[in-house]
């Protein structure tokens, strides 16, 4: 009697179980989404109850209560959020849209003007520039035009998102010196040193990075809002939160941004273009060589190259939340590299050092 080939049948099963899940994909891919709609609010609380901890540590050394400090935190952010709504509706979003529609109708002349000079046809250009002008400025005038009244009431489950999102966050904030301990007493009773150091060290490079990266994006969009302001610039605006946005894909981002400037100021005026050319050529340098090593010297860098194809990644596998996602799983894993790669070095030149001996 032949012996049954269990390794035979246990792959047979495997192979069966993975083509069931397919068939099935729809049921658990629907499933899942709810699962990740359901807790998305509570991992976003989480997050900035992360990030806004070491704020809170310091205050508490300072002297001040725990539950003042918190009160303090909670309200701040509470009043932040209300005034950029405040300032955004009635102010700032009719800016951007006057703005946003003069700079996509200088973007179609300059295109118009360059077919005709040089006898090419960039119809094609023309009517992919003219879609996209006509789909975002639809969405920003159907917005105004609602009203601040009528954009609440339409955008209810985002504020009620909003709410539960900042009131769970205080909670976590209130209770993160006590899961960061838990979290350091279950690894120390595994007994295992090296995961302590790594947790320990990618905590600290993911503070570093994400303190550094919005401290770089607010300046760079107070600073290219600014300049393009004094320049008289008509989209200065626009061009400062084009700037602040593409710090997120580092080199890629500016020169998009700078070539956006320059193009619709060459359809304005001969001087307009020349200050605008002025401040594409010195300004970036100024961030590349000062801003950015001022700023980033105690984060973990990611090289250039990596964090433009991380972006791009994320955005062609999940588009604007995979952009959003793409440069902390990059520091994450960056982080977990160095840090192996250093322990792995280190162990090797401890067994060479006693093979010497």
């Amino acid at each position: 009697m032949k012996k049954i080939n269990y390794k035979l049948i246990n792959t047979l099963l495997v192979i069966i179980i993975i083509f069931l899940i397919w068939l099935m994909k729809d049921l658990w891919l629907g499933v899942l989404t709810k699962i990740i709609d359901i807790l998305l609010p509570f991992i976003l609380a989480f997050a900035i109850g992360y990030v806004l901890h070491p704020l809170l540590k310091k205050m508490v050394k300072r002297g001040i209560p725990k539950t003042l400090a918190l009160v303090i935190i909670g309200g701040t952010v509470v009043l932040f959020i209300s005034f950029i709504l405040w300032l955004l509706i009635p102010n700032i979003l009719p800016l951007i849209f006057e703005q946003t529609t003069s700079l996509f109708s200088s973007l179609i002349k300059f295109v118009q003007d360059l077919s005709t000079k040089h006898d090419v046809n960039l119809v094609g250009v023309k009517d992919a520039i003219s879609e996209v002008s006509t789909q975002i400025t639809s969405s920003l005038g159907k917005g105004i035009s609602d009203g601040f009244i009528s954009i609440i009431n339409q955008s209810l489950g985002i504020l009620t998102k909003l709410i539960i999102i900042i009131i769970v966050a205080i909670y976590f904030l209130s209770d993160m010196e006590r899961i960061r301990d838990e979290f350091e007493k279950f690894l120390a009773r595994r007994k295992n040193k090296k995961t302590l150091r790594y947790f320990r060290k990618l905590d600290e490079a993911i503070h570093n990075y994400v303190n550094a990266f919005a401290l770089y994006a607010l300046i760079i969009f107070i600073q290219y809002t600014t300049v393009f302001y004094l320049i008289g610039h008509p989209h200065y605006l626009l061009l400062g939160l084009l700037s602040a946005i593409g710090t997120i894909i580092p080199y890629f981002g500016g020169i998009v941004t700078n070539l956006i400037a320059i193009i619709t100021a060459s359809v304005i005026s001969p001087k307009l273009l020349v200050l605008s050319i002025i401040v594409s050529l010195i300004f970036p340098q100024i961030d590349g060589y000062f801003t950015s090593p001022k700023i980033y010297n105690k984060s973990n860098q990611i090289p250039t190259i990596l964090s433009i194809f991380a972006v791009f990644a994320g955005g062609a596998l999940a588009g604007a939340k995979g952009i959003i996602l793409a440069l902390p799983i990059t520091i994450i894993l960056l982080t977990t590299y160095r840090f192996y790669r250093s322990e792995i070095t280190s162990s090797i030149g401890k067994i060479t050092k006693i093979s010497k001996e």
